[in-house]
């Protein structure tokens, strides 16, 4: 909740004429609008709770950060199906997320992948695995941008 806080009112503080929405399990976000309100932020933001196995709001730009990686592709696409699903007309889809390299590179990332299955059932994907997911659920990957962390934002166009 806090790092999507902070992207969040980075992003809102470019583009002013948007809002935004914080959108997490009920547990995860009770109490945020008061956070919110208490910092001091100005920023048009709503906070809704819900899970996107059901349903997503609908919005021009989701940011979805450092959590596909955490399920497998039925589950990865059930979240990806209530984005589509949810999202305006040709509606931006932002994924913050590991990207391995097409051919294991080296044990270390073979152990993150690894860590990834067992711990939550979850795994961590190429950039072609990426355009394989997205596009199996209507998503047009347009491109996949390194980062100075270990992290890439994946940029998609939804139908």
């Amino acid at each position: 909740m806090l790092a999507g806080k902070s992207v969040l009112r980075r992003l809102l503080s470019r583009h002013p004429a948007r809002r935004g929405i914080v959108f997490d399990l009920p547990e995860v976000v009770s109490g945020a609008q008061d956070k919110l309100a208490s910092a001091g932020d100005t920023y048009p933001v709503s906070v809704v709770g819900g899970s996107f196995f059901d349903a997503v709001p609908a919005a021009d730009v989701y940011i979805v950060s450092v959590v596909l990686h955490n399920w497998n592709d039925t589950d990865a696409g059930r979240i990806l199906d209530n984005i589509a699903t949810a999202a305006r007309d040709r509606a931006k889809l932002v994924l913050v997320e590991l990207v391995l390299p097409e051919e294991a590179a080296s044990a270390f990332i073979a152990t993150i992948d690894l860590t990834m299955l067992a711990m939550l059932g979850g795994r961590e994907r190429t950039a072609t695995a990426w355009r394989e997911l997205l596009n199996r659920h209507g998503f047009t990957l347009e491109r996949v941008v390194p980062t100075p962390t270990a992290f890439s934002i994946i940029e998609a166009t939804a139908p």
